[in-house]
């Protein structure tokens, strides 16, 4: 260890980092290119592995802690984005635009939680955020997603949903 860090003392190499590297699986890499990308969410870094030469690209994308969330049963557990995405992939089977509308939604979901809940938040909350942006942009996904998400047990219930929905529908 301490030959390696003479190596990159001599080297003057400030950007050599701990990356293992994928050919020999040397740990100590030297920092030729940094990039970050367009939508300024990612940055790309050619490397070259101190041992072996080989060049080869990483990926660093940042980490957002998500708070825990509290279930209705008083349970927590740790939040998982692909939870929402499942429920909403469901709500809009079959529909046009599928891909491009879930993953707007859940953008939008994600990030109120970010701003909103620090460290914890019912997870009511964050059926009520998919509900809201559900409900004027795309009824019949609303429906489906609402049908689940309240627990509709009776057609009645579903009827009383779909009367409340064409009331706040805009004319």
């Amino acid at each position: 260890m301490c030959e390696i860090l003479t190596l990159i003392k001599d080297l003057g190499c400030v950007s050599c980092l701990l990356m293992k590297c994928p050919k020999c699986g040397h740990l100590y890499s030297k920092v030729t290119d940094t990039r970050i990308t367009a939508d300024a969410t990612s940055i790309r870094r050619r490397r070259v592995c101190l041992k072996c030469d080989h060049r080869f690209f990483t990926n660093e994308i940042s980490c957002v802690e998500y708070p825990i969330v509290i279930k209705r049963d008083n349970r927590k557990e740790e939040f998982d984005g692909e939870k929402i995405r499942a429920g909403l992939m469901k709500a809009f089977k079959k529909r046009s635009g599928i891909k491009e509308k879930v993953n707007d939604i859940v953008s939008g979901v994600l990030a109120e939680i970010i701003s909103k809940y620090p460290e914890k938040v019912p997870s009511e909350k964050i059926g009520d955020m998919i509900m809201d942006r559900l409900r004027n942009s795309e009824p019949v996904a609303y429906l489906r997603f609402a049908s689940v998400y309240k627990n509709f047990e009776t057609a009645k219930d579903f009827a009383l949903e779909f009367e409340q929905l064409l009331l706040d529908l805009p004319k």
